[in-house]
């Protein structure tokens, strides 16, 4: 009996491998699909969403073998449509394309700015939602409608969407994921911040660069930093990536550090009814270009480029904190440190930190230090003398 049960059991499993071996009856081949490789979302001026999806050309591929890139032509296309939401706009979309739409490999998703003071919430909810958008795309905010930016050429890389995600990588400005911006949305602090793109203008065509950093309350835009305001605000988030500083020493000439490293720690105190954070800056680089007539082996030289040093570090992170509470948003990360510190006291003004954030008075403790001077010591300006 036992045996049989065996016997059974084991021709039960052949019968369902055999079955497995079969095929996907459902399976989509890739000749079927519209492979998206950047999305752009717009508000119109009567309230409608625009969807535009940059789709890759398979033929582009093989007509370009053997050949430099971009020499057989576009790789991509661009293709748009209206409608009530996001679903509603891909729906109307796909009944003009021959192949069915694909999220699975789009790392590139662009918000216009109209659409973005509007508010995402009901766009990230599609995005979310959906199984194909990936949670690790990468999300912005561009100046203008988003769909001009799938449009752009780049010529280091094969289209537009690359080029956005490689500089992204690089650390240019904030890179933040989709499932980055769903987090920051979900946070206490109420507060979320995009990378912002903007169009230039080189010698003979059009690129992109991001320009700074749109911040949000939270899901609308209310306002943007700047470039050199952003670099402040990753200092003080731990996510800036190896960096230049060029210090003006007054008459003097210029100095430029790299790379630069820096650790912060956030300390928040409540004192007497006033909210405080100490932000304590650990920060040491190398010099590679000095243009003065400063020595830096000698120690009052060198305590004077450190000066300018921590100097330059209190600006970049005060601007940050400035602009920030001015806009009433939390990107710093400040709610968070208090919450875990005075839980009790976070409890009072959590559902108004949008009104407490701008009193939160900063205070700066920073190490700033050259660790070397690079192969020349001596200033070149010194020993042409």
């Amino acid at each position: 009996m036992v045996k049989l049960r065996k016997k059974n059991s084991l021709l039960v499993t052949i019968i369902c491998v055999f079955i497995l071996l079969t095929g996907c009856w459902d399976r989509v081949e890739t000749n079927d699909l519209a492979i998206v490789t950047a999305t752009g979302i717009d508000q119109t001026d009567d309230g409608q969403v625009e969807l535009s999806l940059q789709i890759f050309i398979p033929k582009s591929m093989s007509a370009g073998q053997g050949g430099s890139p971009g020499s057989a032509g576009k790789e991509t296309m661009v293709m748009s449509h209206k409608g009530k939401n996001v679903a509603d706009a891909l729906s109307k979309l796909q009944a003009e394309l021959s192949r069915d739409v694909f999220w699975g490999i789009c790392k590139v998703f662009i918000f216009g700015e109209n659409t973005a003071k509007a508010g995402l919430h009901d766009h990230l909810d599609f995005l979310l939602r959906h199984p194909e958008p990936r949670e690790r795309a990468f999300i912005f905010v561009s100046e203008g409608k988003a769909k001009k930016y799938l449009e752009l050429t780049a010529d280091l890389e094969r289209y537009s969407a690359e080029y956005i995600r490689e500089i992204a990588n690089m650390g240019h400005g904030m890179g933040v994921t989709l499932q980055g911006l769903d987090e920051m949305l979900s946070s206490e602090d109420q507060g979320a911040a995009l990378p912002y793109l903007e169009e230039a203008k080189g010698a003979s065509k059009k690129f992109m660069k991001i320009a700074g950093t749109a911040l949000f309350h939270n899901d609308r835009m209310v306002g943007t930093i700047s470039e050199s305001t952003t670099r402040g605000l990753l200092w003080l988030r731990n996510e800036v990536k190896d960096y230049t500083v060029t210090l003006k020493l007054d008459d003097e000439g210029e100095v430029a550090i790299f790379p630069v490293k820096t650790r912060i720690n956030l300390n928040p105190k409540i004192q007497g009814g006033e909210w405080k954070m100490l932000i304590k800056v650990k920060a040491e680089g190398s010099m590679i270009q000095n243009s003065t007539h400063l020595n830096v082996n000698n120690a009052a030289a060198l305590k004077k480029v450190e000066k300018a040093f921590r100097q330059r570090i209190k600006q970049r992170m005060g601007d940050a904190i400035k602009e920030s509470q001015e806009m009433q948003v939390d990107v710093i990360n400040f709610g968070k440190e208090f919450h875990r510190k005075y839980p009790q006291e976070w409890k009072q003004v959590k559902d108004s930190w949008e009104q407490k954030f701008p009193e939160v008075k900063p205070e700066f403790i920073i190490d700033a230090n050259i660790r070397r001077e690079g192969f020349v010591s001596e200033p070149v300006k010194e020993r042409e003398r």
